[in-house]
């Protein structure tokens, strides 16, 4: 008979422990797999609030030029002070539909301070490129989203061919 050296008996892991440590383990890297996989990235309303800047910018920058201009092109002062409005009343609407989406992106909105006035031919082709954008934007979007966008896209056809003909 052989003696065994005195100390701890030596420990017996039954099949059973080694097939859960297995499972746990093989969750654990799936699972670790999972979340490095998934980026962090801007979610859907961040997106659309971002897509909306451009437009909330542009609308701003017309805005500015249609009421520099108004004081020199004297025939159309008062076709420019309704430019003005509109194109200010776009402004804060889509502003307004920014903050709704993701506030932190209208930070971003803000037209510099040193948006020259132009002519009138280039507010005309800012309007049309304007018209042409929200159309784009609306036919891209859904719900309330759609409809400020066509009908911003509409208002600024208008303004084109009515107000500034």
């Amino acid at each position: 008979m052989t003696a065994r050296p005195p100390g701890p008996e030596p420990a017996v892991v039954s099949r059973r422990t080694v097939f859960r440590g297995g499972a746990g383990l093989t969750l654990a890297i799936a699972a670790g797999a999972a979340v490095t996989a998934c980026s962090p990235g801007p979610s859907d309303r961040q997106r659309d609030a971002e897509a909306l800047v451009p437009l909330a910018q542009a609308a701003d920058r017309q805005r500015r030029q249609a009421e520099q201009l108004a004081p020199r092109e004297t025939e159309y002062t008062a076709a420019l002070g309704q430019v003005a409005a509109e194109r200010g009343t776009h402004a804060q609407a889509l502003t307004d539909e920014i903050n709704r989406l993701h506030a932190p992106a209208a930070s971003g909105i803000t037209a510099p301070a040193g948006v020259g006035a132009g002519t009138l031919d280039d507010l005309r082709a800012q309007l049309q490129k304007s018209a042409t954008a929200a159309s784009a934007a609306a036919a891209a979007a859904d719900g309330f989203r759609a409809g400020l966008l066509a009908s911003i896209s509409a208002s600024c056809t208008a303004l084109k061919e009515v107000q500034l003909p």
